[in-house]
């Protein structure tokens, strides 16, 4: 039906379709693969964060028994600690929100530059990480307190 010059035109076409389908493809990929440069100066701006979105917090959970009263103890005292040391105020908001004394300590940390932050959460992270009582969250809201 159709002859070889008839099919010519039409195999270039859909070569260079493919081709301009590829070469989108290539830059789409390139466009969307974006570099974040560290520099000592982003290193020592804190991260901004909305009102309503703490940096870290820390929740004290129960599991029918209460919750973990000596880490909340090396807790308190470890940020007043940490804040002697590195001559920093970090003041949580404690949300009681459970019947067994289950509580959350939100942490803003905005008067931290990004590696004091960092510090301080790995230390915490650190200190705690034996208890089964407690769970952490990073950017993210505070629980409400209980009515």
């Amino acid at each position: 039906m159709f002859g070889r010059t008839a099919l010519t035109p039409i195999l270039i076409l859909i070569n260079m379709i493919k081709i301009i389908s590829i070469s989108l493809s290539i830059l789409i990929a390139i466009s969307c693969n974006s570099t974040k440069k560290t520099t000592e100066n982003n290193n020592a701006k804190s991260i901004v964060l909305p009102d309503s979105i703490y940096r870290f917090n820390v929740s004290f959970i129960s599991i029918g028994s209460g919750t973990d009263s000596k880490a909340k103890q090396q807790f308190n005292e470890f940020i007043t600690q940490f804040n002697n040391n590195n001559k920093v105020t970090i003041t949580p908001e404690i949300v009681s929100w459970g019947r067994e004394g289950e509580t959350d300590y939100c942490l803003k940390l905005t008067d931290l530059n990004n590696e004091l932050q960092n510090k301080f959460i790995l230390e915490t992270k650190e200190l705690l990480k034996t208890s089964k009582l407690i769970r952490y969250k990073e950017n993210s809201t505070c629980r409400q307190k209980r009515k």
